[in-house]
């Protein structure tokens, strides 16, 4: 990055010369544009545009790379976390599921207690009566 920062500050100065440094993306992108690559400084004004029009489409290129990696790994994260949620809430649901039986189960054997009770109770209320 600091190059490329050295490389636009030395071409935008008025009346720079010598050599003038191209990466292979700029080079690739000027060709594929239609430009001329230029190859010393100082740069003509419409070689100083279209290499700011080059390096701005470059960076937005870049920029736009970046924001497709981000919004994946942002999706692949929600899908971690939708999986793991999934596998708990499928956890709780087999947990309820037990508790639910036991529950079930806890039930009838109150009912039954409460029938025997019952039961004693009325067989004790006859004995109590006829005694």
């Amino acid at each position: 990055i600091f190059y490329k920062q050295i490389l636009t500050y030395s071409f935008l100065q008025k009346g720079a010369t010598g050599a003038l440094y191209l990466t292979e993306e700029e080079k690739r992108t000027l060709i594929s544009e239609g430009y001329a690559i230029p190859s010393k400084l100082p740069l003509t004004k419409a070689e100083e545009k279209s290499l700011k029009k080059i390096r701005r489409k470059i960076k937005n290129k870049i920029s736009a790379q970046e924001s497709r990696r981000k919004k994946k790994e942002y999706l692949d994260t929600l899908e971690h976390r939708v999986d793991l949620l999934t596998q708990e809430n499928n956890a709780y649901r087999k947990k309820f599921e037990s508790l639910q039986q036991k529950n079930q189960q806890l039930l009838q054997e109150l009912e039954r207690l409460q029938n025997m009770v019952n039961k004693e109770e009325k067989t004790v209320k006859r004995y109590t009566l006829k005694a």
